[in-house]
């Protein structure tokens, strides 16, 4: 029988049923209870106005419910919950094996840490814009002239003012020079980075002086007046950062100049410069003085090839007027590629050896989150069976990769930080001081990718292997996981890729860290040991002439040599590993140049008599220099090097006596070979020595500008006991002169091998990180694959077996893998090491020792890595691997 209720629950069905389960009770009875109060009091109109009531409330209500409580989510909605699943299960299962996430995290950490920073330092060197507007326009000049045996020659003044004419791609141009200075503030003398430069410096870098202008035409000519630039730094800590600070003088090398403006902070580029002084270049000087690089901006819409055709086209007069056979030519670059050249060979070597490391270091998490994939085949089984999807099960495997690789890439982007901070500490000053290492979008954007590629890397093996998962087998399986035979190829292939790579990267930072100690072994040519140099520059302002200042050397010697401890002095314009002052030279009997026309600058030192004791060079024959070599009325006597014997006298045994004279210029006066001396490594000991002339400092005496002499002592004590006393020397002659390039001659030497020493002991510090993780991969891979075959090994151990024979099978089976690596790898390494020939120095990009060295040290860190598997096995008891099965 129909009831009000049956029919008042009937039309509840309109309503969703979440709603009726927790509300249709209460409803029904409050209107079961309205019905009965309104048909006692009003009969069967008042019990039709209680059902159309709530007829009507529950059609009106319903669409609504039904709406706001629909049970399928947005697709939105459904993926972050799937994923927040996903994550809460990656976590857990994380937390159940603390060991394996540890050794997963710390592999991918080591990889990232290095990834990390070597981005950092290419991206500071390569590829962060410089602080200019449209900084692609920027381009180096400069001029080449292969006959002189130099790609760069430097630019000639009036070579310079030529193309300014000529050029039309060109919207602006500009020289400039490292031009150190003395400061004198009326009690402390100090020597300060600066730099001559042309008026339009500031066009061609895009900046404005935050106070005052640039340079005019008239302060930019020969005896312009004296006007000077500051740095932004240095008009903070001299003026205070005066807004009235144009006008105010600086005492510059003796002589009064006027500020007349303040560079902006980016304006220090490309050197720390911290004042700049006109160039006052002379464009009708006729010698040929290449003392100068130069920057210009390209109109808009010039390529480099137009710019470089256009600088061609403007050296034609100047070929025509005085090189017609061309041998100096123009040279155009853009900036960042002339900057950055002496680091691109090592900085690819670098990128090429993380990117090694990196994947290496995926594949050893592959291969673990392979075999622990394996190990969770029953329980993905499961999933399938439940009707989970292979995308919804490769999406689960690709979260928990992502996790780790997240976490790593946090640990690893610190470690990478703080490794990049010990690798810029180890190289003071072998890095360009524009370079900026700081984060920014592109060190961001690398976190991001490089996250996400090793969580897709390590991650796709073991994604791909369970894409075609069946269910029932695996259920069926019993409690032990089983490997097919692509999941046990799939292993070996990671180990093996491994081996591969490492003993790729094992080999080019094995060559680079034996070359590296080759270079460290050679000899200098010089005293090392308890030498120290500074240099003076006594200005032309206070000491007029040459005259004058050979007198102030001189002076400087005698006081030195006076010092308790002090044994030899002595005075040169380039000390070793200084500085470079070439010329060309006629050899008496020899021929100018060589059959290909070429004629290679020659090395030129002007040294005091002492300077051969103090920097102990070797005297191959004849004599040194006396105090009257050089002097008026003395001997126009030279030493010249055995490289430059050789080059000039190739079939004379000994040259003393013969003579030199400069090539072109004052070509008439003829200097007497009285010496001949030991070759030094004047360029670093990774250069070859170079010809050299060294003229008695005396002759500079008839020069009206000549160049400034650094001061070398040897001493017999502890060279920084003799610092103060050194110093409060020169004080005593001249308190307004400042010392600068103090430093000993060892100090000299580890800088110039800063820069390889660091590059060549990181690539080896990445191929150790390399052995590590291939070697963990063997353990590892070795490790599960005995397990899985505890019940065979218990078989062949009950039908007669020896232990040895099972150590030996496992051993067997982790010196194939090791084997097939080296075969795989040696080739690509043997290819790949030419890549690296011009850094290696006394090294073959073959060298046998090196490749054997690599290929027995694998063979003996595998063989050890699988020792402990294996021995593992050999020790199974029969009977409990059987009763296990």
């Amino acid at each position: 029988m129909t009831t009000p209720g049956s029919l008042y629950r009937l039309l509840l069905h309109l309503l969703p049923g979440a709603l009726r389960e927790s509300s249709g009770p209460e409803m029904e009875a409050l209107f079961l209870e309205t019905l009965e109060r309104e048909r006692a009091a009003r009969g069967r109109r008042g019990a039709l106005a209680v059902w159309g009531r709530a007829a009507t409330d529950i059609l009106r209500r319903a669409p609504y419910e039904r709406w706001r409580r629909r049970t399928r989510p947005t697709s939105g909605a459904r993926a972050m919950s799937n994923l927040t699943h996903d994550l809460r299960f990656a976590v857990r299962g994380f937390f159940r094996q603390p060991g394996v996430t540890a050794l997963v995290i710390l592999t991918l950490t080591l990889g990232i840490a290095a990834s990390s920073a070597v981005f950092t330092l290419l991206n500071g060197l390569f590829f962060r814009p410089f602080p200019f507007a449209r900084p692609e326009q920027l381009v180096y000049l400069n001029e080449t002239a292969p006959k002189w045996n130099l790609e760069f020659t430097s630019v000639f003044y009036g070579d310079f003012a030529v193309w300014q004419k000529e050029s039309r791609a060109f919207q602006s141009m500009a020289l400039f020079t490292e031009n150190d200075v003395n400061l004198w503030d009326g009690t402390t003398a100090e020597r300060v980075r600066g730099a001559s430069i042309t008026r339009d410096f500031g066009a061609v870098l895009g900046i404005r002086p935050v106070v005052g202008r640039f340079f005019t035409a008239d302060e930019d000519r020969p005896k312009g007046p004296a006007v000077v630039l500051l740095s932004y730094g240095l008009w903070r800590s001299r003026f205070g950062g005066a807004s009235d600070v144009v006008g105010r003088t600086l005492a510059i090398n003796g002589v009064a100049h006027q500020v007349v403006g303040v560079m902006p902070p980016n304006g220090e580029f490309p050197a720390e410069a911290r004042l700049w002084l006109p160039m006052a270049g002379d464009p009708n000087e006729r010698c040929c003085s290449y003392s100068y690089e130069g920057i210009a901006r390209l109109k808009p819409g010039i390529t480099i090839e137009q710019a470089r055709a256009d600088l061609q086209h403007a050296h034609g007069p100047i070929w025509a007027a005085r090189d017609s056979i061309h041998t100096v030519s123009p040279r155009l670059l853009p900036l960042r590629e002339r900057l950055v050249s002496d680091y691109r060979l090592i900085g690819s070597a670098l990128g090429i050896g993380v990117v090694l490391v990196l994947l290496i270091a995926c594949a050893n998490v592959a291969s673990i989150m392979l075999a622990r994939s394996i190990f969770r085949q029953r329980e993905i089984g499961i999933r399938v069976a439940l009707g989970a999807t292979a995308g919804r099960v490769s999406r689960q495997l690709f979260t928990e990769s992502l996790v780790l690789a997240a976490v790593a890439g946090v640990s690893g982007a610190v470690l990478g930080r703080l490794g990049l901070k010990l690798l810029l500490e180890s190289m003071p000053d072998r890095l360009p001081s524009w370079a900026q290492f700081g984060a920014d979008w592109r060190i961001v954007l690398f976190s991001v990718g490089i996250v996400g590629m090793t969580a897709i890397l390590f991650g796709l093996a073991p994604a791909l292997q369970n894409r075609r998962q069946d269910g029932r087998s695996a259920m069926a399986g019993g409690g032990r996981a089983s490997m097919s035979v692509r999941q046990r190829r799939t292993l070996n292939g990671l180990v093996i890729a491994e081996i591969a790579l490492a003993s790729v990267l094992l080999v080019a930072s094995g060559l680079l860290v034996r070359a590296y100690q080759r270079v460290r072994n050679v000899d200098p040519g010089f005293r090392v040991d308890n030498t120290l140099s500074f240099r003076l520059a006594p200005p032309l302002a206070k000491y007029r002439n040459g005259k004058e200042q050979v007198a102030f050397y001189q002076d400087v010697i005698g006081r030195l040599q006076a010092i308790p401890g002090v044994r030899d002095v002595g005075a040169v314009n380039c000390p070793p590993l200084g500085c470079h002052l070439g010329n060309f030279y006629e050899a008496e009997g020899a021929a100018a140049t060589n059959g290909r026309g070429e004629n290679p600058v020659i090395l030129t030192l002007f040294a005091s008599p002492g300077y051969f004791g103090a920097i102990g060079l070797k005297l191959v024959s004849g004599r040194f220099f006396t105090p009257v070599d050089g002097t008026e009325g003395g001997p126009t006597s030279v030493i010249v090097s055995e490289a430059f014997a050789r080059a000039k006298w190739p079939n004379v045994k000994d040259p003393v006596g013969r003579r030199v004279r400069y090539q072109g210029g004052d070509s008439t006066r003829w200097f007497t070979v009285v010496g001949v001396a030991g070759d030094v490594h004047h360029y670093g000991l990774d250069q070859p020595a170079k010809p050299t002339v060294i003229i008695p400092m005396a002759l500079l005496a008839g020069d009206s500008d000549p160049p400034s002499l650094a001061l070398v002592v040897h001493t017999a004590t502890e060279q920084a006991a003799l610092f103060k006393s050194v110093g409060d020397a020169v004080r005593a002659i001249d308190p307004e002169l400042p010392l600068f390039q103090v430093g000993t001659l060892a100090a000299s030497l580890n800088r110039s091998l800063a820069l390889r020493r660091a590059f060549s002991w990181l690539l080896a510090v990445f191929g150790g990180i390399a052995l590590t993780l291939a070697v963990g991969g063997i353990y590892a891979v070795l490790s599960y694959l005995i397990g899985q075959r505890t019940r065979e090994i218990g078989i062949r151990m009950t039908l007669g077996a020896e232990r040895g024979q099972v150590l030996g099978l496992v051993l067997r089976q982790g010196l194939g893998l090791v084997t097939l690596g080296l075969v795989i790898g040696l080739p690509i390494a043997f290819g790949a090491s030419r890549l690296l020939s011009s850094l290696l120095v006394g090294v073959t990009a073959s060298d046998p020792l090196t490749f054997v060295g690599v290929a027995i040290g694998l063979v003996v860190t595998g063989l050890t890595a699988a020792m402990i598997p294996a021995r593992r096995a050999s020790g199974v008891d029969p009977k409990v691997a059987l009763s296990e099965e």
